[in-house]
């Protein structure tokens, strides 16, 4: 009986201690798991800029390109935790950017703080010197009243990426270009697409001329959308040539109220300017690839 009773006491003992070793071992492993979810470098990447920025004409609640970018870094980059803020106001020029950010501690301390700062700026610059000149009929003169304003908007440029500069130590800036929202309904003026590229050469000298500065193009597939090859673009253009014809200022049309005879699939029908859902998509992938490829932020 004595014997009995020590084998079942032995056993339950037996059975006692494994429980507490293995509660002890779940419950190390768990805390270890813990420890390294929260040991995981923190990324934090700033944005800052006009409407574009902010994620106008973007229905799926994303912020435009800054949401969709951080989702595919997150599931890139595993190994990093990523925060961001978005600064984009709608409507600003390069010169209220500016303005708000020196007028802001918040902004600068988030782009002192930034491990990556991004921007979309010279959209609102350029539809400024378009609406202002847009009575102008002749090409040649509108042109030559757009470049003008190129003067004006490059210095206003470089003042604001020279704020930036003194605000930011290691970071790299990675910097959008532009694209002509209503070329599928004014494909005859080649004209437009020269003014728009005229800003767009600015941005890339000046951010470049930064250090870890990147320009990002999206020109060509916002301006175009789907109609990408020659075949495509001249036959849009004979079409704008006809309709033209009809209307005493296309451009100014164009420009005050968008027109929606033709459409851009990556561009908003609501207001025929800033990018849709495949527009931002078109927008982030191009940020995520020149982030893969310039990878200082990587480097902490």
């Amino acid at each position: 009986m004595r014997h009995f009773l020590k084998i079942c006491l032995a056993f339950f003992f037996g059975i006692l201690v494994i429980t507490v070793l293995g509660f002890f071992f779940v419950s190390k492993n768990q805390t270890d798991n813990s420890i390294r979810s929260n040991d995981k470098q923190h990324i934090f990447v700033v944005f800052l800029g006009d409407s574009l920025t902010y994620g106008v004409g973007d229905q799926a609640g994303e912020q435009g390109y800054t949401g969709r970018t951080i989702k595919l870094l997150e599931k890139t980059f595993p190994e990093y935790r990523f925060s961001f803020e978005n600064f984009g106001k709608p409507g600003d020029r390069s010169d209220q950017i500016l303005k708000r950010l020196n007028g802001s501690v918040q902004q600068q301390a988030a782009v002192k703080k930034a491990d990556v700062l991004v921007m979309t700026v010279g959209g609102n610059d350029l539809r400024q010197q378009f609406l202002r000149y847009a009575n102008a009929e002749d090409p040649n003169k509108l042109s030559r009243d757009i470049q003008k304003g190129q003067e004006n908007y490059e210095q206003s440029l470089s003042r604001l990426l020279n704020r930036i500069h003194d605000l930011r130590t290691q970071t790299p800036l990675f910097l959008f270009g532009n694209y002509n929202p209503i070329f599928v309904n004014t494909a005859s003026r080649s004209d437009i697409n020269q003014d728009v590229q005229g800003y767009n050469s600015i941005n890339k000298k000046l951010v470049e001329s930064q250090r870890d500065g990147h320009y990002l193009s999206v020109f060509r597939q916002l301006t175009y959308g789907q109609y990408q090859s020659r075949t495509q673009i001249r036959q849009l253009a004979k079409e704008d040539r006809i309709y033209n014809g009809q209307l005493a200022n296309p451009l100014q049309s164009a420009l005050l109220r968008g027109k929606d005879k033709i459409k851009n699939n990556y561009i908003s029908s609501a207001d025929h300017f800033h990018p849709n859902n495949l527009g931002y998509d078109y927008m982030s992938k191009t940020l995520f690839n020149s982030m893969r490829d310039y990878n200082q932020w990587q480097k902490k």
